[in-house]
């Protein structure tokens, strides 16, 4: 027992100075140019380190995290493709590989929120319609603290330079569906982590909402 808890530390902790540094380092303008090539490396650390502490590789599991991915790059895909969804938008290089004009590690994006805020929702109530709405309320916060920061960075742009408000209906409703999906799965995900990845992002990118 003491072992993995000093094991998920570990993990814990290194996902907490890369993060740290990574703030520090987008913060300053002399830096920022050679921290952003790192994205692509933050967004699979972070899964990488959720699923390490999470400690939940059954098939059940795994299935759940390839549909929630696949619909989190679906929607993207389709809303850079079409403009119908969210509104226009599109890429920049930020996450690296495009597939139909859509980053893969958007998928990986979408795919560590939503466990992440059902895993915290799920530490305080089992019913199924808080753990289906609130992680979606949480997930619409963290896009409306993301977005100005992702335009600024480069991570995407907008038509106009405008976020249109169906972005964040998109979101949430998305979200949503997800989170539906989550608790027809049922799992039991792992609150410590989920506080921590979830935290670490409205930090990083409400700091970087004053500073930027």
């Amino acid at each position: 027992m003491i072992k993995n808890i000093c094991k998920e530390n570990r993990w814990i902790g290194l996902l907490l100075l890369f993060y740290f540094f990574g703030l520090l380092g987008m913060s300053l303008d002399g830096y920022r140019d050679f921290f952003l090539p790192f994205t692509p490396l933050n967004l699979l650390l972070t899964l990488v380190v959720f699923y390490q502490v999470n400690q939940d590789f059954s098939k059940r599991f795994l299935l759940l995290s390839f549909l929630v991915f696949l619909i989190g790059f679906a929607v993207e895909g389709i809303g850079v493709a079409t403009g119908v969804l969210f509104g226009s938008y599109g890429y920049g290089d930020a996450f690296g590989f495009k597939l139909f004009e859509t980053p893969l590690l958007i998928g990986v994006n979408w795919l560590f929120l939503a466990l992440g805020t059902y895993g915290i929702v799920q530490f305080f109530t089992k019913k199924a319609i808080w753990l289906i709405l609130i992680p979606p309320v949480l997930m619409t916060t963290l896009d409306i603290l993301l977005e100005p920061v992702a335009m600024k960075l480069g991570f995407w742009s907008w038509e106009n330079d405008v976020i249109p408000l169906q972005n964040y209906v998109m979101w949430f409703l998305t979200s949503t569906l997800i989170h539906s999906l989550i608790y027809y799965f049922r799992p039991n995900i792992n609150a410590k982590i989920s506080f921590v990845v979830i935290g670490v992002q409205f930090t990083f990118f409400g700091v970087l909402n004053l500073v930027l």
